[in-house]
Parts: structure tokens; sequence; C-alpha cells
């Protein structure tokens, strides 16, 4: 995992009523450059009719936590191999310029009833970043159970929390699937019956086994629980999306509609 420091360019400011995953579209810097072709994000008809020349790369990720009344956003982005963001971060300086697509409302996957009695949070690598914030700005005394996967023990993490969490922490086995081990973690746990809510960010195709586990043995109704496939296993560059319960199956490797409210900007 590398934490990288955005600092805002210019006068704009992020937005400072986030919370828990609350997601951020970031535009990077083609393979071999270190700034990021905002410019094109900016033209006027953009996201509303198709525009002449090729989109520059972008992708969802998670704002860790938000710094200077929005000026400074810290995103932790999972190291792997072939992808986009991943390879920027690991060459990533000071100096860097990046694209955020700001404005609007704060968008978050995570919104746990009120009477939530209990949180289970499931997240592999890719959800680690929107997980820890939660954990992180839970109520005093908030019971959350969280199953993460990691690749190594050294991946594991120290989360800071008012509330009442404890983690089961899991190791992908060499040649497993990333994913499976989450699988059966949920499986395996007892059927809470008191109301609760459950949140799940991991690749696409164990977040589905999942949600089948919470619907099915939890009994667990769709405004209970809030499951998300990151990513696709054997795709690269592939943006989040969530399972939803009256979209067909299928494994996520499609180009999303934009939906930036506003212009880019640098950071």
């Amino acid at each position: 995992m590398v934490r990288v420091h955005l600092e805002a360019v210019g006068d704009w400011r992020w937005t400072t009523d986030g919370q828990g995953d609350e997601r951020i579209d970031l535009a990077f810097p083609v393979p071999g450059e270190t700034v990021a072709e905002i410019d094109f994000f900016n033209q006027d008809d953009y996201g509303v009719v198709p525009v002449e020349g090729t989109e520059p790369p972008w992708r969802h990720y998670t704002a860790r936590r938000v710094h200077d009344e929005g000026r400074t956003i810290v995103v932790d982005l999972a190291v792997h191999d072939g992808g986009l963001a991943s390879d920027w971060a690991v060459r990533a300086e000071p100096g860097h310029v990046l694209g955020v697509f700001a404005g609007g409302d704060s968008r978050s996957y995570y919104d746990a009833p009120a009477d939530a009695g209990w949180r289970l949070l499931v997240a592999d690598p890719t959800g680690l970043p929107g997980l820890g914030r939660i954990v992180e700005e839970l109520a005093p005394g908030a019971v959350a159970h969280a199953v993460v996967e990691v690749p190594t023990l050294e991946d594991r993490q120290e989360l800071e929390t008012r509330g009442d969490v404890t983690y089961t922490w899991l190791v992908t086995a060499q040649g497993a699937r990333t994913g499976a081990a989450l699988v059966e973690a949920v499986r395996d746990l007892p059927v809470l019956e008191t109301p609760g809510y459950a949140w799940v960010a991991c690749e696409s195709a164990a977040s589905r086994d999942i949600r089948r586990t919470l619907r099915t043995a939890w009994g667990m109704p769709r405004d209970r629980h809030q499951v998300v496939g990151y990513w696709t296993a054997g795709a690269v560059n592939v943006r989040a999306d969530r399972d939803d319960e009256d979209a067909p199956p299928h494994d996520h490797d499609h180009e999303h509609e934009h939906d930036h409210p506003e212009p880019a900007h640098q950071h």
C-alpha cells in the first residue's frame, strides 16, 4: 500500500463533510508522464456528449483522510501488477500533478442505519482504505467486526477508533484466489439476529458470494448491507461498481457512465 498526500493547486477545496468510504475520482498521468491531462475533462461537453480525442486515464478511489479544511486529501493506493494507479504510485514524487473531480455532495457507499447495533466490515486490500476510515470514524462504543484479507502479515494495519472493534486478519494463501478467504470467513461467522449492517468491498466475484451469504444465511434486507466489487480478477483498470440486487450477474469489466459533478482540478 502506498499512501499519497494530494495538495490542492489554487483556491478550490475538497468537501469536508464526507464519511466512510468517500469516493474520489482521480485522473492520472499517462505512463512516463508526471502531469495528468485535466484539460480534456474540463471541456464543456465532457460527460454530456462524446468529445473528440482519447480520454485520459482516471479511476474511482477512496478519500482516506481530509486535512486542512479540504486543502489536503490522503489516498491509499494498493500496489499490484498492471494497475494504472499502482504503476503511478510506485514512481510518484512531489510535484506530480493529478486531476481531482470535485464539487457537489460527498459520495459514499457506506450508509449504516441509525439503529444498527453492530457492523460487519469486509475488505481486501482495495477496500482497506475505506474500511480504515469507517473504523476511525465510528461513534464511541459502536460495535463492529472487521474481516480483512491482506497479502502478508506485514500488511496488517493498526487503526485508531473510539468504537468497539474486533478483527479477523486473513493472509492470502500462495496460489489462492484473492477473496476466497473472505468468502469462507463470512460463511463461518455466527449469524446475528439483532438489527445490524454489513459493508463489503473486495474483488467482484468474492463480493457476490458474500452478498449471497448475507441474504440467504443472514436474511439481511437490501437496506442493511452494501456490497461493492472494487475490481475483477483477471482484468486490469476496471472501475468499481456496486453489485446491485436487480442487475444481472456480470464481472464488472465494462466502462461505467461518467458522473463527475464538477470539472477536474489540479492536485
